[in-house]
C-alpha cells in the first residue's frame, strides 16, 4: 500500500456560484464510477508547507485564483478501492481537510498539476457552478451539495467542521 496523502481543498462560493474542477477519474476502468468528478480546488500538501499555504497554491495552479483562506469546514477521508474490500486503500488513500475561501485577486482559468507531464493532466476546466443546479454534476464527494446547501455563503464563516468518512 502506498503512504496516506494529506490534502487541502478550497471552498469557494461567490455570487450564487461554487467553484469547481472537473477532474478525470481517479480509478479509469472502473465501470461504476464516472469518467470525471467536479471536485473542490486542491490537491496535496508539500513537506514544510503550512496547510493555508497548500490551499493558496493549490488554488492558483488549478484556478489562476488568489484567495484568503478561512475557517475548516470539513475533514474527508478516501480508500480506493473502498473500507470491506480485501484490498481497502491499495490504490489510494487520503485525508483531505477542506477549507472555505474567499476569492481575493486573479482571472479563472483551467489549470495544470505542475508535477505532471502535459499528456497525464487530470484537470479538465475550472468553473464556477450555479448553486440550484449543483444536483446536475457529479460531485465528489457528493455530501458538497448538501454542506453547500446547508450553510450558503455567508453560513461557512461559524461553521463546526464535518467528518466524511470513505463510504460516503
Amino acid at each position: 500500500m502506498s503512504s496516506v496523502k494529506l490534502r487541502v481543498s478550497a471552498l469557494c462560493v461567490h455570487d450564487d456560484h461554487v467553484l469547481f474542477i472537473e477532474h478525470k477519474t481517479f480509478a479509469p476502468g472502473d465501470p461504476r464510477l464516472p469518467e470525471s468528478w467536479w471536485i473542490l480546488p486542491g490537491g496535496v500538501v508539500e513537506p514544510g508547507e503550512t496547510l493555508h499555504e497548500a490551499v493558496r497554491r493549490e488554488m492558483l495552479e488549478e484556478t489562476g485564483l488568489e484567495c484568503r483562506v478561512g475557517g475548516m469546514v470539513f475533514v474527508k477521508e478516501l480508500l480506493y478501492p473502498y473500507p470491506g474490500h480485501e484490498r481497502a486503500g491499495e490504490r489510494h488513500q487520503s485525508v483531505s481537510i477542506g477549507f472555505h475561501c474567499e476569492v481575493t485577486g486573479g482571472k479563472l482559468i483551467t489549470g495544470r498539476d505542475p508535477e505532471l507531464p502535459l499528456d497525464e493532466q487530470m484537470i479538465i476546466r475550472a468553473e464556477w457552478l450555479p448553486l440550484d443546479r449543483l444536483n446536475e454534476y457529479e460531485l465528489y464527494p457528493p455530501v458538497l451539495r448538501e454542506l453547500v446547501r446547508d450553510h450558503g455563503p455567508e453560513g461557512f464563516r461559524r461553521v463546526a467542521p464535518r467528518f466524511y468518512d470513505s463510504l460516503l
